[in-house]
């Protein structure tokens, strides 16, 4: 099932990968730099607003995961509704709150040159599509735990090829690009809602039905895991997009273009390695339900190293020949779209290798400690990194090596906080985990080296070559190396 539901999410990551390479570039050429990086900074805002949309997807996904995994029809039922009612809720306070603080941030920290009425309707419409999405949450949460990674793999496919075809419609036609350009990306945004709703009411009718749940215990619990949950949520997104707010303020919208291509590319390495994790992750909490204590420890051993290595894998033209990349890629390329792009890349790779760690403690329902620790360190690095930029007036990318520093003080913390909320066994992780991932990494630096000396055609070659080797070689333990030729030979043979 692990194997089927990958393939499926690879499929689509690679179909949304080259839609939204495509999609960055014609979005670039259709808006300007200067409108590009306006729209870069409100979408920022509107992650902010939609932080607890980020942390209700866990909170469903595991309510209803572990409901399923005790083979609990009823308990999954009222674990939905009381997530729905939570969302409904969630998504008509989001307007309330968030309209009026969103317009005040405009006023008073937005540095734009062009008509600042557009920029409050460009928010306005993004803020209401976000509010939208809230309510397909839910389902979201069910069809990641039941496993039907096809659904929403096809969905997300669709919104890819729909944004990527009237983007480069918008290159040659219409005046008011910006304000199409929002119209469009809030239509992406609320339609998986719709095809959500529509899937679960038909395929998981008696999961769906509705029923009021009086019981105030439940709505709690999801509210205090939510609450802990959000810790996280708000330092991750706190990371990711205080980042372009800080080098919107310090160094305006042109450079939070390059900043928005660079995001790009993280998002979309970053997605293709999560694959590895989102497939494996409903089996954890599912393992975890059933008490199978080494089963559980198996995949969270897993996720992790297939995630850093399919990460790893992804960023290895970015990481090499970067300046190749995008002088294919872009038409014109933004100031600091490189380095920044590059130092996103280490950034997520340090924070990849404990992919399956996350999903593992959410299982246990013990997140506060952990969450409070983590994050803690999370967020200390977006003050630095203002602090730095305030008080240091250093180049726009030393806000990331503050963020890379803390990152790898993030790394080596995890584990003494899991061996203090649990009798997880560290030392399998980093045995399993850790050490051929560390190994493989400092093998591959070589390449570094010989970059100079060969031809950036061939460079890739050997690059990768060389990497599915060492994965092979170094990674994979005899087993998984086993198990692997015997589905290759099998797939040959037919």
């Amino acid at each position: 099932m692990i194997a089927v539901n990958s393939l499926i999410l690879y499929i689509r990551l690679a179909i949304i990968s080259i839609s939204g390479l495509l999609y960055t570039r014609f979005s670039l050429q259709a808006l300007g730099i200067s409108d590009y990086g306006l729209y870069s900074v409100i979408a920022c805002i509107i992650t902010f607003i939609s932080i607890i949309n980020t942390i209700m997807v866990t909170t469903s996904n595991r309510f209803i995961a572990i409901a399923i995994g005790k083979n609990d029809k009823e308990e999954a039922c009222r674990q939905f509704n009381v997530n729905l009612v939570i969302h409904v809720l969630i998504a008509l306070l989001t307007i309330a709150v968030a309209l009026p603080l969103g317009h005040w941030y405009i006023v008073h920290h937005v540095t734009y040159d062009g008509d600042m009425h557009m920029v409050h309707t460009v928010f306005n419409v993004s803020s209401i599509a976000a509010a939208l999405s809230f309510i397909g949450v839910p389902y979201n949460g069910l069809l990641i735990a039941r496993e039907r990674f096809l659904v929403f793999c096809s969905t997300d496919v669709a919104m890819s090829l729909f944004k990527l075809f009237f983007t480069y419609l918008l290159i040659d036609h219409f005046e008011h690009k910006l304000i199409i350009y929002t119209f469009i990306m809030a239509l992406m945004t609320a339609f998986p809602t719709l095809v959500f709703y529509a899937y679960c009411r038909r395929r998981f009718a008696d999961t769906v039905r509705f029923v009021f749940v009086r019981e105030l215990r439940k709505y709690k619990e999801v509210v205090q895991f939510s609450a802990y949950i959000g810790i996280g949520a708000i330092a991750t997104i706190g990371k990711a997009q205080g980042s372009a707010l800080i080098i919107n303020m310090f160094f305006g919208t042109v450079v939070n273009a390059g900043l928005a291509v660079a995001n790009s590319v993280s998002s979309i390495l970053q997605t293709f390695a999560n694959n590895a994790q989102k497939s494996i992750s409903p089996q954890i909490v599912k393992s975890y339900a059933m008490g199978d204590t080494d089963r559980c420890t198996s995949l969270v051993c897993l996720a992790s190293k297939a995630t850093y290595l399919s990460m790893f894998f992804v960023s290895i033209p970015f990481l090499l020949v970067p300046e190749f990349i995008f002088g294919i890629w872009l038409k014109e390329v933004p100031p600091y779209a490189v380095k920044f792009t590059y130092l996103l890349i280490v950034d997520a790779l340090i924070f990849s290798i404990n992919a399956g760690v996350t999903d593992f403690v959410n299982a246990t329902g013990r997140i506060k400690f952990y969450q409070i620790i983590v994050n803690s360190l999370m967020v200390s690095s977006i003050v630095v990194g203002y602090l730095v930029m305030k008080l240091g007036h250093k180049p726009a990318e030393f806000l990331f090596y503050v963020y890379i520093t803390f990152s790898s003080l993030v790394f080596f913390v995890r584990p003494f906080v899991l061996v203090h909320i649990s009798k997880f066994d560290v030392w399998r992780l980093v045995r399993d985990s850790y050490l051929p991932v560390f190994l493989i990494t400092l093998l591959f630096c070589v390449l570094f080296f010989l970059k100079p000396v060969l031809n950036v055609v061939v460079c890739l070659a050997v690059a990768y070559i060389y990497y599915c080797l060492l994965v092979l070689f170094v990674a994979l333990k005899p087993n998984e190396r086993a198990w692997l030729f015997g589905v290759v030979g099998k797939r040959l043979r037919r």
